[in-house]
């Protein structure tokens, strides 16, 4: 694919960070957009803006924490790699968790409603997600397994030299258009909830069945497998339970 978009002298601009800073950029946009045409105002663009940049910096520390764990091969390069994180090496579940702890501190602070504003956010979420993963196509990273589908893809990038010349699944697509699909189910469904927590509940279920039969088709590095299960499989599951548990405690919501 095509791991460095541009390469002049010494800059090099990495396709990877640049898709995860238009998911970003994108998902700022649309709760821009959203906050300012809710009546009552729930947040104040400003206080909005910080909630955004404090859940970026935390996603990304922890996306790269929860990869380190489980990639520890990854110690035995140069130490300052560790902080190249424009290079791939991020994982979605490992931000999603400090993320999410990051906004419940913030929002308590502020005064926000929780539930208003992760109803919110799940599509957000859902689109920056979609550009994250075009990102690792783009890079090479989350490649799948070995296939002999009409569809499957043969990347020629150095660095992955145990599949180089092999088709594999486009497992990175997979999830990226499911992610865009989810995002098109959340922003209809909030548009007509109203019921705090339950477009987030949605989001929940809807992203953890995806990820969970996702995993079946990655052939990177999953971690130690249990029951024939990797460990994000069994974040998923659990979101999944976590979901179900707001969906049925959470009132049905009121029609327009």
């Amino acid at each position: 694919m095509y791991p460095i978009l541009i390469n002049f002298g010494g800059f090099a601009l990495h396709t990877y960070g640049l898709f995860v800073a238009l998911g970003f950029a994108f998902g700022m946009l649309y709760l821009s957009k959203k906050t300012k045409k809710l009546k009552p105002q729930i947040i104040s663009q400003d206080d909005l803006f910080v909630l955004v940049m404090g859940i970026i910096i935390s996603a990304m520390l922890g996306a790269r924490a929860f990869f380190l764990i489980f990639e520890y091969k990854f110690w035995l390069h140069p130490f300052l790699n560790i902080f190249k994180v424009w290079e791939g090496g991020l994982t979605f579940y490992g931000g999603f968790i400090l993320a999410f702890i990051f906004l419940i501190i913030y929002v308590r602070k502020k005064k926000i409603s929780l539930a208003k504003m992760l109803d919110l956010i799940a599509p957000a979420a859902a689109l920056g997600h979609f550009f994250g993963r075009i990102g690792c196509f783009m890079a090479g990273c989350c490649h799948g397994k070995p296939t002999d589908v009409p569809w499957g893809v043969v990347f020629t990038e150095p660095t992955l030299s145990h599949i180089v010349g092999i088709p594999v699944h486009p497992a990175e697509l997979y999830e990226a258009f499911g992610n865009l699909t989810i995002f098109f189910i959340l922003n209809k469904y909030n548009k007509k909830e109203r019921s705090g927590g339950r477009t987030f509940a949605l989001y929940m279920l809807t992203y953890s069945v995806l990820r969970f039969v996702c995993e079946f088709f990655r052939g990177d590095f999953r971690g130690s497998y249990i029951f024939g299960l990797s460990p994000a499989q069994f974040i998923s599951i659990f979101l999944f339970i976590c979901g179900l548990i707001i969906m049925y405690r959470t009132k049905t919501p009121t029609q327009d």
